[in-house]
């Protein structure tokens, strides 16, 4: 069975032509790759604005890329035939490890996806599968419990049952209130609900079981909980807007309709004198 890869810290830096540079070792772990963040790249390369460099592993033939999949892009997109790299000497296995640490301290987060995809693909390594999972959590930096879901689905499985349980019988408001469903709420107002509103509620409380789920299988839940608040925060100033707008849209049509019904009244009432007219 192989170690981990005896690389240290001899890393070179020099210009490599770009075509030369190779992703298709399995070294990205990303899902998709975010285009957004290769064009805020690209502006960056054309303001000559300070990036760090892309870092590459030499196996003697090839280079792989390990960490800098959205700049490698960024420069592919400006047509730019060579660039600056940080290289260090290892085979194909050691750019597979050493692309498990990328996104740490800098660049775009992984998503749960990324890690979940990260994870499985370190188990496939040579020498990886028989690790702990605290080891293999630990070079890949992501948690351990997430590296025990997807080892074994039924420990996934309890995991989100846990998750439904406490946020059932746990979450309480400062007054110390249990936590109601959407459709308690309904119909604690007095009026019962039809399908389409119990349909509705069920769909919103799986979106908030499925929002609290990714906020603990996050390694950094606190920042990935205000993330996602500054969002809703967000959201719920669009919708309140919104509100706004289709209230004073019914107040209109109100006023339109109370009009009208004038209007109406007044040529009934003229309809009205004109039949008593001899």
């Amino acid at each position: 069975m192989k170690t981990d890869n005896q690389i240290t810290n001899n890393s070179k830096t020099f210009s490599v032509p770009i075509n030369e540079i190779r992703i298709d070792g399995n070294t990205q772990y990303r899902m998709v790759i975010d285009q957004p963040t290769v064009y805020n790249y690209r502006d960056a390369i054309k303001q000559d604005d300070e990036l760090p460099l892309i870092d590459v592993v030499y196996d003697g033939k090839d280079y792989w890329l390990t960490d800098g999949f959205h700049r490698y892009h960024a420069f592919k997109l400006l047509g730019i035939r060579e660039i600056q790299v940080n290289c260090i000497d290892g085979c194909l296995r050691d750019a597979q490890i050493e692309a498990l640490k990328a996104n740490c301290q800098h660049g775009k987060p992984l998503t749960n996806d990324d890690k979940r995809n990260k994870v499985q693909i370190a188990l496939k390594i040579d020498g990886f599968a028989g690790k702990s999972d605290r080891e293999l959590a630990k070079i890949c930096n992501v948690s351990a419990p997430l590296v025990s879901s997807i080892r074994d689905p039924k420990v996934k499985a309890r995991q989100k049952e846990n998750i439904k349980k406490h946020f059932a019988k746990n979450v309480s408001s400062p007054e110390g209130c249990n936590l109601i469903t959407p459709t308690e709420a309904i119909q604690s107002s007095g009026a019962a609900p039809d399908d389409d509103e119990i349909k509705a509620s069920e769909l919103a409380m799986q979106a908030y079981l499925e929002e609290i789920e990714m906020i603990m299988e996050s390694d950094d839940k606190l920042s990935t909980a205000n993330e996602r608040i500054k969002k809703l925060t967000h959201l719920n100033a669009q919708l309140t807007i919104s509100m706004h707008g289709l209230m004073n849209d019914k107040n209109f049509c109100i006023k339109q309709i109370k009009q009208l019904q004038r209007e109406i009244d007044r040529f009934k009432k003229m309809e009205r004198m004109n039949l008593v007219k001899p």
